[in-house]
């Protein structure tokens, strides 16, 4: 079906490569998923609905994909928000990662072949450790802590994030280890002692925790393979997160790479400004959802490249939505006119438009899934689709062929979905087909009456909601605005 190469961009090489997966057309793709201590933000919602749409994709590509996101439910932010809330650590991270899987599936994101969580990993978690000792990879100290000895694998350093050892020391304070019983600086924790009033575990280094990267590596190999095809997550985590990935992996098992290309999303600022807890300037998911349906949030996502930096606004967010309902509002007249259609093989061309534009969304999408032309050439094929259905009369087998392909492209962006169940303030202001219907049976009967005031006023009605009313020969017609 397809002839043209997938293409992505690697974060490792700096370029766009062509995608061929380690086995055939088997992808494993392992995406880091959330540190569960608080209701998740609207970063956390581009980059997992980003990384939605890219493993729709796929599966639309033909590849058979094992997708594996963790949640991290232990951890310093954890324990410190649970020691600030007097609540216990593990009920508290119960309790957020529902709350973010909530927010997943009201945005659309399907859930993970696994969703590992890193407290049910223990186990697995020292048997790494302990193999990374014993490959002389890492080295445990007097205070319980082992850590990764990167003097071990010194050709790695700034392998992903394309820096220098010296670039690396002056920016290490980005959540990276700064304990004193570490051999040299870029050194980083893969076991830590806990104390007695923090949450641990027996290990041969003494009671403790895991380290932040450390499950990561362990998780993606368990229920992935200990070489990925795919790697994702946002810009953020390439250093220090993703390059100790890199480090401890490979060391683990001795096969390079790790992760064939590595996939990064781009941030969500908010006046320039990377939107991030610790800056304090966020949004949580559900705080936007309460103003905005998920269909809009998605739709504001997924209209801009993944690698894109989106700035987030009020206005943007309206902006977006108003979009999306240009192409919704194609759809339902489309559905409309299936029902006055007649019923023959008078295509009026829409074969040739679908082929087309099929061709253009795989075009769009095999460049590095750009969403943002894809969407683009989606609002074209819905204008002709329009002016079609305004000019001549297709048969209805050709409209519901446009309505499938519609439904076709959805399962990749997934951004027609219906939002007539959302909570949110902002309401989508669209008048279903039977109340529509309803009015002009209503205008109709004034307009036998001569009552010109009441035919008028419901004409404004409808118009104000988007409803164009084309009164002719044949009976009154009505189409939803579009542009």
């Amino acid at each position: 079906m397809f002839t043209v190469v997938l293409r992505v961009y690697n974060t490792l090489t700096r370029e766009t490569e062509d995608f061929v997966p380690l086995k055939g057309n088997e992808v494993n793709m392992y995406v880091c998923g959330p540190t569960v201590y608080d209701h998740c933000h609207l970063g956390h919602a581009r980059s997992y609905v980003s990384f939605d749409v890219i493993r729709r994709y796929l599966i639309y590509r033909g590849y058979h994909v094992n997708y594996v996101s963790n949640i991290t439910d232990v951890d310093d932010k954890v324990i410190d928000r649970a020691k600030e809330s007097d609540e216990d650590t593990f009920e508290l991270s119960r309790k957020f990662t529902a709350s973010f899987e909530e927010d997943m599936q009201a945005l659309g994101v399907i859930d993970p072949d696994v969703r590992p969580k890193v407290t049910e990993h223990i186990k697995d978690i020292i048997d790494t450790v302990t193999r990374l000792i014993d490959n002389g990879a890492a080295y445990s100290t007097p205070k319980g802590n082992v850590y990764y000895d990167l003097n071990s694998s010194p050709e790695k350093i700034g392998i992903l994030s394309h820096q220098t050892v010296e670039g690396l020391m002056e920016g290490s304070g980005c959540r990276v280890d700064v304990e004193d019983d570490k051999r040299y600086q870029l050194d980083f924790v893969l076991w830590k002692g806990s104390p007695e009033d923090e949450p641990g575990w027996d290990s041969p280094w003494g009671r403790g925790r895991p380290g932040w990267h450390i499950e990561c590596s362990v998780m993606s190999m368990k229920y992935c393979s200990e070489q990925l095809d795919i790697h994702g997550g946002g810009l953020d985590l390439i250093f220090p997160h993703h390059e100790a990935e890199i480090h401890q992996s490979e060391s683990c098992t001795g096969m390079h790479p790790f992760s064939k290309y590595w996939i990064h999303n781009g941030f969500l600022t908010i006046d320039k400004e990377k939107m991030s807890k610790s800056l304090g300037n966020f949004f949580t998911i559900k705080e936007v959802l309460a103003k905005f349906s998920p269909g809009t949030i998605r739709f504001f996502i997924v209209y801009t490249h993944y690698r894109s930096t989106i700035d987030f606004s009020e206005d943007a967010l309206v902006e977006a939505g108003r979009a999306r309902k240009r192409l919704l509002n194609t759809i339902s007249n489309v559905k409309h006119a299936i029902y006055e259609a007649p019923d023959n093989d008078d295509e009026c061309g829409i074969s040739d438009l679908i082929d087309e534009n099929r061709s253009a969304f795989v075009d769009s999408m095999d460049d590095d899934f750009n969403t943002r032309e894809a969407i683009g050439n989606l609002f074209v094929f819905s204008r002709k689709v329009n002016s079609i259905i305004a000019n001549e009369k297709p048969g209805k087998s050709s409209l519901e062929n446009v309505l499938d392909f519609y439904s076709e492209i959805n399962q990749v962006l997934g951004i027609f979905e219906d939002d007539s169940n959302s909570g949110s303030e902002e309401q989508d202001s669209r008048i279903s087909d039977e109340d529509i219907n309803e009015l002009i049976k209503i205008r109709e009967k004034a307009r036998a009456e001569k009552d010109w005031v009441k035919a008028d006023s419901i004409r404004d009605e409808l118009q104000e909601k988007g409803i164009i009313i084309e009164d002719g020969k044949d009976g009154v017609r009505w189409r939803r605005e579009s542009s």
